[in-house]
């Protein structure tokens, strides 16, 4: 459990707090009057792409030295890198296999890191800016209200962006076909093109092991989620008074 907390730890502050850092300072810079769900939509839009676009390949190394310490010890003793945990497999592996190791396969992930971030993003933004009136006007509990949108914005885009992640396995560790033959010549993009073809027929096969995703990603998410929230990166209205977190019915209809 140690091992898992520290190497916990590490990810969230090499790969989460690097996405949120980049969402504020680019988020952060803009500014949207109140009630701006429809006219100003596109902002969060052309900001979560250029937040998240460039960082989404952090998750890559924490990702590959975490499979390559549970893939020791399954090799011969003799073959072994003898790894300790997978926080010191992620300083060892540049070491001795060269940095490059650390960012094979890179595709998959990637894909399902921009794919999640900028869906959650906008999808609790939209909710929240639209539906401001259930704490202001309903009188219901902000952090209620907060994790009802960020559990449904947070599930719609774990939806979405799973099978981009999927793609790994299917390419990597599902059966080949008859002489070793790959479906899709060991090829990520390919496998994805042909998951978006195949989604009618196949979509229920493709959601393998997502549970054990949302357990890997979903709580540290959640909780870095929640406190982004809290500390105000979620809204660019920057002015206290027109924050939607202090509007009250007595003046929120005049401002």
């Amino acid at each position: 459990m140690a091992k898992k907390v520290t190497f916990g730890l590490v990810a969230a502050g090499g790969d989460t707090a690097i996405k949120l850092a980049a969402w504020q300072y680019v988020f952060g810079g803009t500014w949207s009057p109140q009630e701006f769900a429809d006219s100003n939509s596109f902002k969060p839009m052309v900001c979560s792409a250029l937040a998240f676009l460039p960082t989404a390949w952090l998750t890559v190394p924490f990702e590959n030295a975490r499979r390559a310490y549970y893939a020791d010890k399954t090799w011969p003793i003799e073959l072994r890198r003898n790894y300790t945990s997978p926080t010191q497999a992620l300083f060892r592996i540049p070491v001795e296999e060269g940095p490059s190791y650390l960012f094979k396969g890179g595709f998959p992930i990637i894909m399902n890191q921009a794919m999640f971030w900028m869906v959650y993003v906008n999808l609790y933004i939209f909710l929240k800016n639209k539906f401001f009136l259930m704490w202001v006007y309903n009188d219901l509990s902000y952090d209620w209200v907060k994790a009802c949108y960020m559990g449904f914005s947070f599930g719609v885009a774990s939806f979405v962006a799973y099978p981009a992640y999927m793609t790994r396995e299917m390419v990597d560790l599902w059966p080949k076909e008859r002489g070793g033959f790959c479906t899709w010549n060991n090829n990520y993009r390919q496998c994805f093109r042909w998951m978006m073809v195949n989604m009618d027929m196949q979509f229920y096969n493709f959601f393998r092991g997502y549970s054990v995703w949302i357990q890997r990603y979903g709580a540290p998410y959640f909780l870095a989620l929640w406190m982004a929230d809290t500390l105000g990166m979620m809204s660019n209205c920057n002015e206290g008074y027109n924050s939607l977190e202090t509007q009250f019915p007595i003046f929120s209809e005049s401002v």
